[in-house]
C-alpha cells in the first residue's frame, strides 16, 4: 500500500507525546533558534561505503543518492537513514527538555521535504545549489 512503511512508523513516533501537549511549556523565546540538526559526515560516509575525504570530493559534483546508487543502496535507503539520524537528534533534544512537542511536531511536518532536499541536492555547473 505504501512505498515507505518506514515514514508511517516515523510519523507516528510522536503520537502518544500529543497526549502531554496540554501540560507542556514553550522554551524559546521568538526568533531563537532551538534546535538545529548537526550532519555526521563521518556516519554518512561509513553509510555510503567511502571515507570523509572521498565523499566531500564526490559530493562536489553528486548529490547524496547520486552517490548511494553507484554503490548498490537504493534512494528509500538512504531516506531512511536521514529520517532515522533527523528523528534520533529531534527525540534525544526533547527529552532534554530543549523544547515542547507543539515544535516537535511542525519540525515533524516539515522533515520529508527538509530530507529530499537534502538527500537530492548537488552544486550545478553555475556553481550553485540544484536539485535537478
Amino acid at each position: 500500500m505504501f512505498k515507505q512503511p518506514g515514514w508511517m512508523i516515523i510519523t507516528f513516533l510522536f503520537i502518544p507525546l500529543l497526549f502531554i501537549v496540554s501540560a507542556t511549556p514553550t522554551f524559546a523565546e521568538e526568533g531563537k533558534v532551538i534546535f538545529r540538526y548537526k550532519t555526521d559526515f563521518e556516519g554518512i560516509s561509513r553509510f555510503l561505503g567511502v571515507n570523509e575525504e572521498e565523499y566531500f570530493e564526490l559530493r562536489k559534483q553528486k548529490s547524496i543518492v547520486e552517490i548511494a546508487k553507484e554503490r548498490g543502496i537504493s534512494e528509500d535507503e538512504v531516506f531512511n537513514y536521514f529520517s532515522r539520524k533527523h528523528n534520533d537528534a529531534l527525540e534525544k533534544s526533547y527529552e532534554k527538555g530543549d523544547f515542547d512537542i507543539r515544535f516537535a511536531m511542525d519540525y515533524c511536518l516539515r522533515l520529508k521535504d527538509d530530507i529530499e532536499w537534502e538527500i537530492n541536492v548537488k552544486k550545478g555547473k553555475d556553481g550553485n545549489l540544484t536539485t535537478e
